[in-house]
């Protein structure tokens, strides 16, 4: 429309010099040192745009033959750039389906070229790791921290993740350690450190990395609280002396009520023959919850039997249908001789739950009273079918 409007006006301003110039065509006269041009004006005028429009088609041309490399430039540069652009949405889509040798391929041969290449590279290195191609993958990442040296922190955390998830602990971890020097917060690192000393097993380097990610707000319980409790585990196992020591007081007091924690402490004690460690904190977690195992062990420490025999009587008032402890305190009371009262202690647990340990021990009251031999066998004897009997039933 704008075009056809400048057309007309074109036109209309021709028509109005045409009738003016037939009306008056007018005279004009140009002379040069002896030569001399006579002509209408009209002519002049004619001549003169004609001039005019050749000289702008020429300068025209010449400008568009100066331009033409630049724009040629431009455009392959634009048409690589949307090839490696369709390259790269094609390299992900071959590396979602699975196709990693394609996928490579495709994101390798236009990195150079694309807007992306730090993209390129990383997704060419995870596919050549998919094919085992380790070494291919880290020269990616190389290339990577060329196109890109102001990413170098991530890739070499993305080298890191790859490291790990290919098995290649040793080289992660030192990878990792390097990044840690680099930046000791970093939330990504502190993790994947744990999970590297963690595949390795390294219980003294994961007791000295928590206390860093449980203090780092950045990293959720959720990621580190296993990963405590089956470290502390693991070396309150492996512990004595004075490393068990430390370890054990720097737990907050729920963690040592924790039967998890206490059971392999105590055992390394009474292991140790240090039973007057143990006491107290077996003590303290029995009176909070009763719990089987720590009662076995309480009852192996070397101390005092009238003191242990108390402490079981003291529970025995607050729990007089464990079956556990009435074993245990008539086991007590057999150790001192003490036989009717181991008699009657495990008549009351038997009158519970019939249980093979209840028998041996009843059968063992027996044996040790003249007038008993004969009900020691039928104990024994009962206890054996019964155990018999738990252990085949726990076979099929």
């Amino acid at each position: 429309m704008k075009l056809i409007l400048i057309v007309i006006i074109a036109l209309t301003v021709a028509t109005g010099l045409a009738y003016q110039v037939h009306i008056e065509p007018g005279y004009a006269l140009l002379t040069y040192g002896e030569f001399s041009i006579e002509t209408s004006l009209a002519v002049l005028i004619f001549i003169s745009l004609i001039l005019f429009a050749s000289l702008y088609i020429t300068l025209r041309a010449l400008l568009t033959v100066k331009r033409a490399p630049k724009k040629l430039s431009l455009w392959n540069s634009k048409r690589k750039q949307m090839r490696s652009t369709k390259a790269l949405n094609n390299g992900f889509l071959d590396s979602t389906e699975g196709n990693w040798q394609r996928s490579e391929k495709l994101l390798i041969k236009h990195a150079k070229q694309s807007d992306t290449p730090l993209l390129n590279y990383l997704s060419a290195a995870h596919a050549a790791q998919s094919q085992g191609a380790y070494n291919r993958r880290d020269d990616y990442l190389f290339k990577a921290g060329e196109a890109m040296p102001e990413n170098i922190h991530a890739i070499h955390l993305t080298w890191a993740k790859l490291q790990l998830s290919a098995g290649q602990i040793e080289q992660a971890l030192a990878s990792l350690q390097q990044l840690r020097t680099a930046t000791p917060g970093h939330p990504v690192v502190l993790t994947l450190l744990m999970k590297a000393h963690l595949s390795l097993k390294d219980w003294d380097a994961l007791y000295k990395l928590l206390p860093t990610i449980k203090n780092n707000r950045k990293i959720p319980q959720q990621e580190w609280q296993p990963v405590e409790h089956q470290t502390l585990v693991n070396l309150l196992n492996s512990q004595t002396g004075q490393p068990l020591s430390s370890l054990w007081k720097s737990l907050d007091k729920k963690q040592k009520l924790n039967p998890e924690y206490l059971t392999p402490y105590a055992r390394q004690l009474i292991k140790s023959a240090e039973s007057d460690g143990a006491e107290e904190p077996l003590i303290k977690a029995l009176n909070t919850q009763f719990d089987p195992p720590l009662l076995a062990l309480y009852c192996q420490l070397d101390i005092d039997l009238n003191k242990k025999t108390k402490q079981l009587n003291k529970w025995l008032s607050n729990y007089k249908d464990n079956t556990h402890l009435l074993n245990a305190t008539a086991q007590l009371y057999l150790t001192q001789s003490e036989l009717d009262k181991a008699k009657d202690l495990l008549e009351q647990s038997l009158a519970i739950t019939a249980s093979s340990d209840a028998l041996f021990l009843l059968g063992q009251t027996y044996e040790q009273r003249t007038e008993g031999k004969e009900k020691a066998y039928e104990c024994f004897r009962k206890g054996l079918e019964l155990s018999l009997n738990s252990t085949a039933g726990s076979l099929q």
